[in-house]
């Protein structure tokens, strides 16, 4: 994003566009990763700009609180964030702990799969409101297949 569209995108959302929290926005937004926040911190720093593990944190929760950045809470490790917020689905390594990005057109039709009949049965037996289907997969690296054996 330009500038002015930064800007724009912390108005949008309404945050004020401080120095230090655009360089933190700028920082999640360039990297695909979802890094914790230890992560980001790096990158923020490799950047050029000095920021607190703690101003780093509640940035992130200022930003995820209104809806600018998403949190995933990845059970027994710290969280990771998104700028991404638009519906889609993540896949979780449990082997190499990366969270990936299943590819939009997979993680919609994933997503627009589930039954609106279901999601109203849940609302009335548990008096609730959904407002949004989040799905996460968890999986593996595939270790290499060998080929077939060679005949000679």
């Amino acid at each position: 994003m330009k500038h002015e569209q930064d800007i724009q995108h912390f108005q949008d959302h309404g945050i004020r566009p401080t120095k230090r929290r655009l360089a933190v926005f700028r920082a999640l937004a360039s990297v695909r990763s979802h890094p914790t926040a230890e992560e980001l911190r790096s990158i923020v720093m490799d950047g050029g700009c000095t920021l607190s593990l703690a101003t780093i944190y509640s940035t992130l929760d200022l930003f995820s609180r209104n809806g600018m950045v998403r949190r995933m809470s990845v059970q027994g490790h710290a969280d990771r964030f998104d700028a991404t917020v638009s519906s889609h689905i993540h896949l979780r390594l449990e082997d190499t702990g990366e969270v990936l990005d299943v590819p939009g057109d997979v993680s919609l039709r994933i997503l627009d799969s589930v039954d609106p009949s279901i999601l109203r049965e849940i609302e009335n037996e548990m008096g609730i409101k959904v407002d949004e289907v989040e799905l996460q997969l968890v999986g593996r690296r595939r270790a290499e297949v060998p080929g077939p054996p060679e005949n000679h």
